[in-house]
């Protein structure tokens, strides 16, 4: 970029003019590159937004994958056909503007939540990666803060009987993690599998470890306060999605009733009006939003500013190379939810990105990660397995 000099009798007007004029890059190119892990069945859709000046961002959005049919398509439709002429040509720093334009094109005609939201997400995420990098910072420090250690509770969402569960779980304590969630779930196990899950885990990490637990939404809310009572004796710390996402009023009845343990939600909700449901009828004690979900930092950074106002802490769900920087901004947010290599939620993403590099740091307390400290978000594919997957067109 060219260097400027501003004199002394510059006024600020042309000060601003003049080092916005050295920052300023227009979006010349969206690119769009789909990964696939047939084995695991898994598929990522890269997002590279180029600008005219040799910067570039990188977002993502996983794809849906069911009987070995894949979203990515519909995605990659969606965001070159749709969404790319809409950017090329913009300011890529003006990321508000763009989002809302964005927003309502998709919103307008395909709805407010599922692949258009993902669709969004990816091309924010590339958006906020370029204006941090316009300025050679991490993107944690363009959002105000600077937080070295964020504390972590490990996702422990292996489908295992009780005992190899209970194992798993008991390897990680000794490793030093102090928080644990496992998934109980319907979708994948029964009533009383779930409690055998969770009878089991609690024997193996003993008093001292908090233990979480998902069932993603698939109960109701009397089956969760039934539950509840049944657990009492484990000490459960939260209980996470006890209810369908759209069940508030459900949330709000197991919240009443939930004892000592805490209700955790959000991770499938969309937007400030859906969390603003949530938190004002008092139904969560954690708000769990998704940047991919709710389509991107953007609107991500609005929903923690609401939980805040209503002072219910934050603990974002997923998105570890998106999340960390969240997390290291702001100071709401509880914890960031830890994938270790051997998830299979997550075995393809930590192959396919080589970064952002984030630094375990352990101490008594427990185990906390350190932020990245590259510019933009630091996402970078893995050369060998991008090669390996990458969707020739």
């Amino acid at each position: 970029m060219n260097e400027f000099h501003i004199g002394l009798d510059a006024t600020p007007e042309h000060a601003f003019e003049a080092r916005y004029h050295r920052l300023a890059v227009k979006i010349a190119d969206l690119e769009v590159r789909r990964y696939v892990d047939r084995g695991a069945g898994r598929e990522i859709v890269v997002v590279t937004v180029l600008s005219d000046q040799g910067l570039s961002g990188l977002g993502f959005a996983n794809a849906a994958v069911s009987r070995g049919v894949s979203t990515g398509p519909l995605l990659q439709a969606l965001l070159e056909q749709q969404l790319k002429p809409l950017i090329v040509g913009e300011d890529p720093l003006l990321n508000e503007d763009l989002w809302q334009r964005l927003y309502g094109s998709v919103a307008a005609r395909l709805g407010r939540r599922g692949m258009p939201m993902a669709c969004l997400a990816a091309i924010d995420f590339a958006l906020w990666d370029i204006k941090a990098k316009a300025l050679g910072v991490p993107l944690s420090m363009l959002l105000g803060g600077r937080r070295e250690r964020i504390a972590t509770y490990v996702n422990a969402g292996h489908q295992l009987p009780p005992d190899q569960l209970a194992e798993r779980a008991a390897a990680y304590v000794a490793a030093g993690h102090t928080a644990i969630k496992i998934r109980a779930g319907l979708s994948a196990v029964s009533l009383a599998e779930a409690s055998r899950r969770v009878a089991a885990v609690r024997e193996a990490i003993g008093p001292a470890t908090r233990l979480m637990v998902d069932v993603n939404g698939t109960w109701d809310a009397e089956t969760a306060i039934e539950m509840l009572k049944q657990w009492q004796r484990y000490d459960v710390y939260w209980l996470e999605e006890p209810v369908a996402p759209d069940n508030v009023a459900g949330y709000v009845r197991v919240r009443q009733r939930a004892g000592t343990t805490l209700i955790a939600g959000g991770e499938q909700h969309v937007g400030v009006g859906e969390f603003f449901g949530l938190l004002s009828a008092q139904a969560i004690d954690f708000a769990q939003p998704n940047a991919a979900a709710t389509g991107g930092i953007t609107d991500w950074l609005k929903i923690y500013h609401l939980a805040t106002a209503f002072s219910i802490p934050v603990s974002p769900w997923n998105l570890q190379p998106i999340h960390i920087h969240l997390a290291a901004a702001l100071p709401n947010v509880k914890w960031i939810e830890y994938f270790l290599p051997d998830n299979p939620l997550h075995d393809f993403q930590t192959r396919l990105w080589s970064g952002p590099h984030i630094e375990e740091v352990r101490d008594e307390t427990g185990v906390y990660l350190r932020p990245p400290a590259s510019p933009g978000i630091g996402l970078t594919l893995d050369e060998t397995e991008a090669a390996r997957t990458l969707v020739s067109s």
